[in-house]
């Protein structure tokens, strides 16, 4: 009786700390400025996963930018996969850069990868 009491907190406390870290990791457009900012880049990493897909690109400074990309049934529903991006590409990132915290960083509404077009969120204005 006193075990399954002890694995139950255990459960639950996993369960509400799995929970606290799925919603601070989509924390949505709040954290991104309100400006457009596009970057053209060459792709240096992809990453393609939950909760978000995401590029880090290389610019001509040195400098390595996260690129944040939707959520990946947000994306394949843009048309988008790991297939159509590859270490080495040139593509540019339309987006909101963030606010704070890590300035290199980019939540992407387009890509553009050679000379398609990827809209990642088509319901923004």
């Amino acid at each position: 009786m006193l075990l399954s009491k002890i694995l139950l907190k255990i459960v639950v406390a996993i369960a509400l700390s799995t929970a606290a870290s799925f919603s601070y990791g989509h924390h949505g457009w709040s954290w991104y400025g309100d400006l457009p900012f596009i970057l053209t880049a060459e792709v240096v990493d992809v990453a393609f996963g939950n909760p978000h897909d995401r590029l880090t690109l290389k610019d001509d400074s040195g400098q390595e930018w996260n690129v944040l990309l939707s959520p990946p049934v947000r994306s394949r529903r843009a048309g988008l996969s790991d297939e159509d991006v590859e270490v080495g590409d040139t593509v540019t990132a339309y987006g909101h850069r963030r606010r704070e915290g890590d300035l290199f960083e980019i939540k992407t509404e387009l890509l553009k990868v050679g000379e398609r077009m990827f809209n990642l969120y088509p319901d923004r204005k």
